[in-house]
């Protein structure tokens, strides 16, 4: 892997690795960037799955995992500044001049994002505001599709904990992970998300009087309210046994981006829990899961490499 600093905030540096297909030596190849899971509020590039990076490296596709900034206490606002940031970057021509080898070049016009649990936040913005814009997006078991439903609005039991029971959080910081569990279970992950108190209020409505409740100055980091027409295809990946992330979150993204005429698949894996593995060590997926998550990357080569 490589390394480039895409943005600077501050004294903060906001990098993204990167991998160069080995077989490759040269020639103007599409790119896949990778947003990182946990919660929105833990992990960064480094946690990325091996299976996207061989399997994109293998159909000859730049592999990028990028880091952005996480909620607290930065905000959604924030991400998407990050995730427009991180396009325009790769979008440069000096980025191919100055960090690939020479004679690659790295393809603008064909660029894919993918984002695996909160990663599915930054991969919605990508889709929503980055330019160049995706031509596909893969999102696993992904964030960002019903902030304002009550499963991350309503206050659960004390006693309530969604840590435990996600393999993923093992490998991050344990710290900062620990505050997605405290305002899932309190309800208030979304005053994070869009930096102003409003779950309170909006967990006292029913669910329809939701949207319009939201002040419009907050709209723009409330992805889903944002989804038009012009949404890349966009293929949905979920476990059926998933609590963390629920899989109507998914079916919530589907039926939306179907009803706008964009091209959306889904698959829904029986049996599987977030991030679609039963066992952590050893790492073991249930059954099927492998196969739709290839079915998934196959669907991005679709658009990004012509193939079937």
């Amino acid at each position: 892997m490589r390394t480039a600093t895409y943005s600077r905030v501050g004294p903060l540096e906001i990098k993204v690795d990167f991998q160069v297909p080995p077989s490759v030596k040269a020639g103007i190849l599409p790119g896949l960037v990778f947003f990182h899971g946990g919660g929105m509020v833990a992990g960064s590039r480094t946690e990325y799955f091996e299976w996207a990076s061989e399997s994109a490296l293998a159909k000859g596709m730049i592999f990028f995992t990028a880091d952005y900034r996480l909620i607290h206490p930065s905000t959604g606002f924030d991400v998407v500044e990050d995730v427009r940031a991180l396009f325009t970057f790769l979008a440069d021509p000096s980025f191919s001049e100055t960090y690939l080898p020479d004679g690659i070049f790295l393809d603008i016009t064909r660029l894919a994002a993918m984002g695996v649990s909160g990663g599915g936040y930054p991969a919605r913005a990508a889709a929503l505001y980055a330019q160049p814009k995706p031509n596909a997006v893969f999102l696993l078991y992904a964030m960002g599709g019903s902030f304002l439903s009550d499963h991350w609005l309503s206050v659960k039991h004390p006693t309530a904990s969604l840590v435990a029971d996600n393999p993923i959080v093992a490998s991050q910081n344990a710290d900062r992970i620990y505050l997605f569990g405290y305002w899932w279970r309190t309800g208030e992950l979304l005053d994070h998300v869009l930096g102003e108190p409003v779950s309170s209020k909006l967990r006292a409505l029913p669910p329809a009087e939701r949207l319009t409740a939201i002040p419009t100055r907050l709209f723009p980091a409330l992805l889903e309210a944002q989804y038009d027409e012009f949404f890349p295809p966009t293929f949905l990946l979920h476990g059926d046994a998933d609590t963390t992330v629920l899989p109507e979150e998914s079916q919530t993204t589907f039926d939306r981006l179907r009803a706008l005429g964009v091209t959306v698949e889904m698959e829904v894996v029986p049996g599987a829990p977030h991030g679609l593995f039963t066992s952590f060590s050893p790492l073991q997926f249930a059954p099927g899961a492998a196969e739709a998550q290839e079915r998934g990357m196959t669907f991005l080569a679709r658009y990004l490499l012509g193939s079937t």
